[in-house]
């Protein structure tokens, strides 16, 4: 399948998701989580940052009325969902928080605009992973931070029946990556390892007649470690979360 395919997938699949209010955003939301993240992020006034795949906002709402005298901007390919997103900006009087929709690999903006970039539960859909980085790469500052939020595969799923599984919805799902596989991703755009902290998550797809037909002939032991339970029609799964932090250029 093509990018383009793959990207006009996601695009359809996230805007019926966010439309509906209860799938995605329920699916995902942790404030605990996002605590998290916004404790990890540096930012200081006067700073522009850019939250990659920005969906409904769940980050750049919190962090442009955290911080008001910096300037947000949430890019994503969801049309639809960044108009509501504008709107409910409009209504909240954030004034330093703007919305762009794109078309999925090129970002529109200037090299060396961006303080921060935080991108959270959106890298394993972005088929052109490489491009990705040296987009982000690009338009982060010398010594910017890139704070990445993402599920990684179990340590034993070396035959990613993870991704197979995620893929059982059509929204788009390209792979998870480990840690090591987001190292060197970074490392070839110049963005080195500062630190960060694992999560977790759980969540249902109702797919329980597709995933016995995936995990047929698959070793138990990696079922297991997905903690994978069947409920009816729905199949959850466990899945930790990496959440690293990255800085552009040498870290002293």
């Amino acid at each position: 399948m093509s990018t383009a395919d793959n990207i006009e997938k996601a695009r359809r699949s996230f805007e019926t998701s966010f439309a509906e209010k209860k799938y995605y955003d329920v699916q995902t939301y942790d404030d605990e989580h996002l605590q998290r993240i916004m404790a990890a992020l540096d930012i200081q006034d006067g700073f522009e940052v850019l939250d990659l795949g920005t969906g409904s906002g769940f980050l750049a709402f919190p962090l442009a009325q955290r911080y008001p005298e910096s300037h947000f901007a949430g890019i994503d390919i969801v049309a639809q969902t960044l108009g509501n997103n504008t709107e409910k900006a409009k209504r909240e009087d954030l004034t330093n928080l703007d919305f762009v929709c794109y078309e999925g690999t090129d970002l529109p903006f200037e090299d060396d605009m961006f303080d921060v970039i935080v991108t959270r539960y959106s890298l394993h859909h972005f088929p052109e992973i490489v491009k990705t980085f040296e987009e982000i790469a690009r338009v982060l500052k010398p010594c910017g931070q890139l704070f990445i939020s993402d599920p990684t595969p179990d340590q034993e799923d070396d035959g990613r029946f993870v991704d197979a599984y995620m893929q059982l919805k059509d929204d788009g799902h390209i792979k998870f990556y480990t840690k090591n596989e987001f190292i060197g991703l970074a490392g070839n755009a110049g963005l080195l390892l500062e630190g960060g902290f694992d999560t977790g998550i759980r969540f249902p797809r109702k797919s329980a007649d597709a995933f016995r037909k995936i995990s047929a002939g698959i070793d138990e032991r990696i079922i297991s470690r997905y903690e994978i339970q069947i409920t009816g029609v729905e199949v959850f799964i466990s899945l930790k979360v990496l959440n690293l932090s990255f800085r552009k250029g040498r870290i002293e």
